[in-house]
Parts: C-alpha cells; sequence; structure tokens
C-alpha cells in the first residue's frame, strides 16, 4: 500500500517515525517549508526524518493548489495520512485516494479547533484521540481508530501531547495492517452529538484576574509550551505565565484581583477573584508585592 503524509508538526514526525517503524511504504511527504515554522506552536521539520529513510520531501505551502493536486495522483496513493496540517482537505484531492486524518479528541464531541487547549481550559477530566476518514466536512468522517485518555490535576499541554503520542503508536500499530489487508473499520459518528470547539485567539491567552484560581491554572496549564503561555501585563509590559499551583489558603484580606501578596525568587502567590494562585514560572516584566497584575 503506497502511502503519502502530509504534516507539519511533532505529532506528525512521530506518526511519520511510527508508519515507517510499522513497515508502511511511505512514497512521499509534503510538508510546511521551515521557512514559515511561525504558522505553527509546535512546527516540526519533517526533513530529517524523510532524508534518513530515503523518502522523497516536498515543502507546499497549499496542499490543495493545483500544481499539489496533480504531483499526488502522479504519486498513486492507495492512502493519505493527513496528520497536523491545518488546512481543509478540498474534493480534488480527496478523490486520489482515502484521506485520513486524526483529531485529539472524542469525535464526534469537541470537533474545531485547539482541542487540547479547550479541554484544558473548561477542565475537562477525560478527552481522547480519533482517526477518521476525511470527508467535506470538519472532522465529521466514520472513525477508523480511538481511545480515551484521563486528564489529571497534574497535567498541562506538554504531557498531554505526549499521552496523544502514545495513543497514536497505538493506533498506527493495530490500523495500518487492517488498512493494508481491507479489515480497517468505518464507524459513522452520531452527528447529534456534536459541537465545535472556535479557533483561540491572543485574547485568549489573557488573564483575567477576576476568575477563581481554578480557572487561571486551567489556562495556565493549558497553554503550557509548547504553545505560547497565558499573559498577563503590569507597568506596560507582558509578563508570559509558564506554570502554576494551586496553593492552600483562603482570599488574602482586602487584597484585590491580581494583587501580588507575597514574592520570592521563584514563586509569587497573587490573589484571584476566588481564592490565591502561586505563579512559579514566567517570563518578561518586573513585578513584586503590592503590584496589581492586569491593571498596573
Amino acid at each position: 500500500m503506497r502511502i503519502v503524509f502530509i504534516g507539519a508538526v511533532e505529532f506528525s514526525r512521530h506518526c511519520l517515525e511510527e508508519i515507517i517503524r510499522n513497515g508502511g511504504q511511505v512514497v512521499a511527504v509534503f510538508t510546511l517549508d521551515p521557512a514559515k515554522a511561525k504558522r505553527h506552536a509546535d512546527f516540526a521539520d519533517l526533513t530529517p526524518s524523510a532524508q534518513q529513510h530515503g523518502i522523497p520531501i516536498f515543502y507546499v505551502d497549499n496542499i490543495n493548489e493545483p500544481q499539489n493536486i496533480t504531483h499526488l495522483r502522479e504519486l498513486r496513493p492507495g492512502v493519505i495520512f493527513i496528520f497536523g496540517w491545518s488546512q481543509i482537505v478540498g474534493p480534488e484531492l480527496r478523490a486520489i485516494a482515502p484521506c485520513i486524518g486524526t483529531h485529539p479528541a472524542l469525535l464526534p464531541r469537541n470537533r474545531g479547533r485547539h482541542p487540547i487547549v479547550w479541554a484544558l481550559v473548561h477542565g475537562l477530566k477525560e478527552s481522547g484521540l480519533t482517526f477518521f476518514y476525511i470527508d467535506e466536512g470538519i472532522d465529521s468522517g466514520d472513525i477508523l481508530w480511538q481511545r480515551p485518555f484521563a486528564i489529571t490535576p497534574e497535567d498541562d499541554a506538554g504531557t498531554l501531547l505526549k499521552k496523544i503520542e502514545q495513543l497514536a503508536s497505538e493506533a498506527i500499530a493495530e490500523f495500518l495492517p487492517q488498512l493494508k489487508n481491507g479489515t480497517a473499520q468505518k464507524i459513522p459518528q452520531d452527528h447529534s452529538l456534536t459541537n465545535y470547539w472556535r479557533k483561540r485567539s491572543a485574547a485568549d491567552g489573557e488573564i483575567d484576574w477576576k476568575k477563581s484560581s481554578g480557572e487561571i491554572h486551567d489556562l495556565i496549564r493549558a497553554l503550557a509550551k509548547p504553545y505560547p503561555g497565558a499573559h498577563t501585563f503590569c507597568g506596560g509590559k507582558k509578563i508570559v505565565v509558564r506554570k502554576s499551583r494551586l496553593p492552600p489558603g483562603e482570599n488574602e484580606p482586602n487584597a484585590l484581583p491580581g494583587a501580588v501578596v507575597s514574592f520570592a525568587e521563584n514563586s509569587a502567590l497573587v490573589q484571584t477573584g476566588s481564592g490565591l494562585i502561586e505563579l512559579v514560572a514566567w517570563e518578561g516584566g518586573d513585578f513584586a508585592v503590592g503590584s496589581r497584575l492586569g491593571a498596573c
């Protein structure tokens, strides 16, 4: 079975390596030019993996452009894997061969953009990984493989990405032979259960100190590396918060939301709209006890 692989992020790199390790015949890799890496917070250059295994690699901007469609047809793939590619797959591409995508959520629930981020922002206790056949909709095609994973209080974006990679390894080892011998499942989604998450904006990353400590902590977890971090401002300077903890204790008497109530070299205790939060890793801006984040 001739495989064409399309992707541009760290998850793509992991899946490409797993497909090769499991004996997949990858005849070409299409990816984003490294010069445009800023398009993805977790961009990964697939060139080393492709070169190591002697696979031709092609750098594209829009996979649906006519010259790319022509090239894909000439490759005569039996399947096209599209893992970690942000563009909608057009009908001309889908007509070439079955196109299989992936979504880090339990479809049909939580379709759309940034599912890892939103799962943490909304405090979900469970999510999952789904591989599915791409159709004309958004994350709406028949399911090839799906498994859940737990989200613990200690998880952040980085640890969830590792969980997803582990599940992807299990998935590829299971469904790749099934695709080769024609026994792979196709489970229709129950569209009545669908909801969509929107694209995250930069404004979504700003901390609202009037929210509860738990809500703010979830936002910080959601935007941990490789994502850009939650942020606030002090003295007109942007502060990027990378990590936080929820300490025991009640509100600081008379402190307003965003007020820094204690400060140490690697720790700052901040009043929120309900409770306290301890910042333990941040970048930029200076602040001290008495500063009011977001309003100073």
